[in-house]
C-alpha cells in the first residue's frame, strides 16, 4: 500500500488472499478513502474478505463509539468505553475476544469519540452500499481502557478475480471533527448523493391494520375503521392493509376469503372515502404451501447442491426469491403491475426483504457474481421500475444500504408491540432506543418510519405513560405518522393525544447529549421560527426528576403539550416509562401563540399578526388549548372547532 496521511494518522495494513492485491488512495479534501483490489496471481481467486487493519494503542479514557445495525432489528446504541454493557440488545455487535478484551463491530458506518484526540471525532462510512457489505471493527484490551485496533472488512463473497482481474471497492468516507451529529449527518448527506437517495417532499401519515388486527384482519375490519375516519375527518393521508389478506405469503394475486369484495374494490373504497389505499407485500419470500413456490420452483434461491433454500420467518417457512431470474423478474413485474396498476394501490410497505440477502456461500445465485446486497438490491430496482417513481414505497425488515435511492421510506428501529419491555424483541423500549440513534438518516437517505402509533386503553399492556414515551419517542423521530389501533373503539382523550402528530413536523431530533449511553434520554428538534421540540425520555423503571432549566435555553417559553399547560420553572416528575413532549419557543415579539394541543406544529390553528394583535382561529374539528404570550404574561386558552379570538 502507497504511504498517505490518514485522519488520527491511521496506518492502514491490507490483508487478503493469497495472490491479492490492494492498492489504496486517499484524499484529503474530501475524506474519500478509494481500494482497489487486483489478481495478480496466474489463477482465479475468491477474494472472500479484504481488510485493512490499523493498529491503534490509543487511550479510550471518556471514549465511547456510536454502533450501527444493519437493518432495523439490529442493535444500534452508544457504547462507552468501560462501563458496564447495556442490557437488553440483541448483542451481535459486541464479541468477547480470547485475552479479555471486547470486539465491537458496526455495520457500513462508524462514529468513534477519543477525547485524548485533537480532533476527537473519527467518522467512517461506506458511500456504496449496492454490491458489498462493509463492517468496522473495533478492539480494546481487558476492560475497554485501550483502544487496540480499528479495522475494515470488505465482505466480497461471490466475487471471483480472473487472474489481472481487479475490482473496485466501495469508496469509504473517513474524516475527523469535533461533533458527532454533524459527522454523522455529513456522511449521510455524501452516501446520499452517491446512491441518489429518494426523499419525499413531504413526510406522510396514515393507518395501518396491523398492530390491532394483526393477520386476522378482514376486509370489514379496514371498511368500519375507513368509515370512521371518513366521520371524523381523519387527517391521515394513507389507509394500508397490512397482512393478512393473501391466500398465503406468495400468492399475492390471490385474497383470502377474509376479503370477499376483492383488493381492486376495497382499494376505489378507500379512495372513495377521501384517502390513497395502501398494501403490504413481502416480495421476496414463498411460503412453503404457496401457489407461486409449487408453480415456479426454479424462482427460489438453491443451494450449491440444488437444494430449495427455506427460512423460519414469523410468516411461517418460506423459499427465498432469487431476484436474478428471469422467471423471478417476470413474476415481480405481474405482481407490482396488477397491485398498482389495476388494483389502484398508491402506497407499498415491502416486508421481510433483508431474507433476499443471503451469503453466495451458502446459495446459488442465477446471475454469477452476484452478492447478498446485490440480489436484494437487484429486487427493489424491478419493483421500483415497475411500480414508477409515484408510487410511494416503504422498505421494512430491508438492509438499509442496497436500499438507498429506491425506497422513500424506512422502518429504522423493530416492531413496536402494546407493551413496554422485552428485550429485544418487539416493544415500545425497544423500537424507539433503535428508531431514535437512526434519525441521522431521516430526509437525507429517506422519510424515517418509527413504526405506528398505538394510543388505545383496552386490549394493551400499555399505561398512560407509556403511551406517553411512543408518542414522544414518534414525535422526535420526525419521521411517519401511522396509526395502529381500532379507531372506533379509542378513547377521546386517547383520541386527542394521537392526532397532535398529524401531520408530523418532519424535523428529526439530536440529542442534547450525544455520549449519553446506550441512548439519550433528552432530545432537541429545532423547528422554524425559534420554535423547538424537546423531549424527555424516562427509560428507567424508576420515577425521575426533571430539572426544567437544564433543558430550555434562556428566555425561552416551554408549554407541555401531553398536559396541555405552560412549564413552571420548578422541576417535573416523569412516572417509570414516561415521555414529556414540550413545544419550546425562542424570545419573540408578543403577542403570539406559544403551545398548542390541536397539533405540535400549529397545523389546523389559523394565526394572523394584525396591529400589534393577534387573530386565531380553531380550524380542526375537535377542542384544542393553546398557550398565548402577551404582555410578560403567558396563559392558557380552549378553543372550540371553529372558534376565533383576537389576543393584544
Amino acid at each position: 500500500m502507497t504511504a498517505m496521511t490518514l485522519p488520527w494518522n491511521l496506518e492502514l495494513t491490507a490483508e487478503a488472499a493469497p495472490g491479492l492485491v490492494v492498492g489504496t488512495r486517499f484524499d484529503p479534501a474530501r475524506g474519500r478513502l478509494w481500494n482497489t483490489v487486483t489478481n495478480k496471481s496466474a489463477a482465479a481467486v475468491r477474494p472472500g474478505d479484504v481488510r485493512l487493519v490499523a493498529d491503534l494503542g490509543l487511550s479510550a479514557a471518556a471514549g465511547w463509539a456510536w454502533l450501527q445495525g444493519r437493518y432495523m432489528q439490529t442493535d444500534a446504541f452508544v457504547r462507552n468505553f468501560g462501563e458496564p454493557m447495556p442490557e437488553g440488545y440483541e448483542g451481535a455487535s459486541v464479541r468477547a475476544l480470547d485475552d479479555g478484551g471486547r470486539r465491537y463491530v458496526s455495520r457500513e458506518q462508524v462514529v468513534l469519540v477519543l477525547p485524548s484526540q485533537a480532533q476527537p471525532v473519527l467518522v467512517a462510512g461506506s458511500l456504496r452500499m449496492d454490491r458489498f457489505f462493509f463492517d468496522i471493527e473495533i478492539e480494546t484490551d481487558e476492560g475497554d481502557e485501550t483502544l487496540m485496533s480499528l479495522v475494515f472488512v470488505f465482505d466480497l463473497e461471490g466475487v471471483e478475480l480472473a487472474p489481472g482481474e481487479s475490482v473496485e471497492l466501495p469508496p469509504v468516507l473517513l474524516a475527523t471533527g469535533r461533533d458527532p451529529v454533524v459527522q454523522m449527518e455529513a456522511y449521510a448527506a455524501d452516501a446520499a448523493q452517491e446512491m441518489h437517495a429518494r426523499v419525499p417532499g413531504h413526510v406522510p401519515t396514515g393507518w395501518c391494520s396491523w398492530y390491532y388486527f394483526y393477520n386476522r384482519v378482514s376486509e370489514a375490519d379496514v371498511v368500519a375503521n375507513l368509515e370512521e375516519m371518513a366521520r371524523d375527518h381523519h387527517p391521515a393521508e394513507y389507509v394500508q392493509i397490512d397482512d393478512g389478506f393473501q391466500a398465503h405469503t406468495g400468492d399475492w394475486l390471490t385474497p383470502n376469503a377474509k376479503f370477499p369484495s376483492g383488493m381492486a374494490a376495497l382499494a376505489a373504497r378507500i379512495r372513495e372515502a377521501g384517502y390513497k389505499p395502501g398494501l403490504w407485500l413481502a416480495p421476496f419470500v414463498m411460503h412453503e404451501d404457496s401457489a407461486v413456490l409449487h408453480d415456479h420452483p426454479e424462482m427460489a434461491l438453491k443451494t450449491h447442491a440444488g437444494e430449495t433454500v427455506f427460512v423460519q420467518t414469523w410468516l411461517g417457512r418460506c423459499a427465498v426469491l432469487d431476484c436474478t431470474h428471469p422467471a423471478s423478474e417476470a413474476w415481480l413485474r405481474n405482481v407490482v403491475r396488477t397491485v398498482v396498476g389495476e388494483w389502484g394501490y398508491e402506497y407499498l410497505k415491502l416486508d421481510a426483504l433483508a431474507f433476499a440477502a443471503r451469503s453466495p456461500a451458502a446459495v446459488r445465485y442465477h446471475a454469477p457474481g452476484t452478492t447478498a446486497p446485490a440480489n436484494l438490491r437487484r429486487g427493489l430496482e424491478i419493483i421500483r421500475d415497475e411500480a414508477g417513481d409515484g408510487t410511494f414505497i416503504l422498505g421494512c425488515t430491508c438492509h438499509f444500504g442496497p436500499a438507498l435511492g429506491l425506497v422513500d421510506a424506512m422502518r429504522v428501529g423493530p416492531d413496536v408491540k402494546e407493551l413496554w419491555a422485552d428485550g429485544p424483541n418487539p416493544s415500545v423500549k425497544h423500537a424507539m432506543r433503535l428508531t431514535l440513534q437512526r434519525n441521522w438518516m431521516h430526509r437525507r437517505w429517506w422519510a424515517n418510519d418509527p413504526d405506528c402509533l398505538i394510543v388505545r386503553d383496552t386490549d394493551t399492556a400499555l399505561n398512560e405513560a407509556e403511551v406517553r414515551f411512543l408518542a414522544t419517542g414518534i414525535a422526535l423521530s420526525g419521521g411517519m405518522v401511522v396509526a395502529s389501533d381500532n379507531l372506533p373503539n379509542v378513547s377521546p382523550g386517547r383520541r386527542d393525544l394521537a392526532l397532535a402528530l398529524f401531520p408530523p413536523t418532519g424535523v428529526a431530533a439530536r440529542p442534547v447529549n450525544p455520549s449519553e449511553g446506550p441512548v439519550a434520554s433528552a432530545w432537541r428538534a429545532r423547528l422554524e421560527d425559534g420554535r423547538a421540540l424537546v423531549g424527555i425520555l424516562n427509560w428507567s423503571d424508576e420515577p425521575r426528576w426533571v430539572v426544567v432549566s437544564e433543558y430550555l435555553e434562556p428566555g425561552e417559553v416551554g408549554f407541555d403539550a401531553w398536559n396541555g399547560r405552560v412549564i413552571g420553572a420548578g422541576d417535573i416528575l416523569l412516572r417509570p416509562h414516561e415521555g414529556a413532549l414540550w413545544q419550546v419557543a425562542a424570545p419573540g415579539p408578543t403577542p403570539r401563540v406559544v403551545g398548542d394541543t390541536g397539533n405540535l406544529g400549529y397545523a389546523g390553528l389559523f394565526q394572523r399578526q394584525v396591529s400589534g394583535r393577534i387573530q386565531v382561529r380553531n380550524d380542526a374539528s375537535r377542542r384544542r388549548t393553546i398557550a398565548v404570550e402577551a404582555r410578560g404574561q403567558v396563559f392558557e386558552v380552549d378553543l372550540e372547532p371553529g372558534e376565533m379570538r383576537w389576543f393584544d
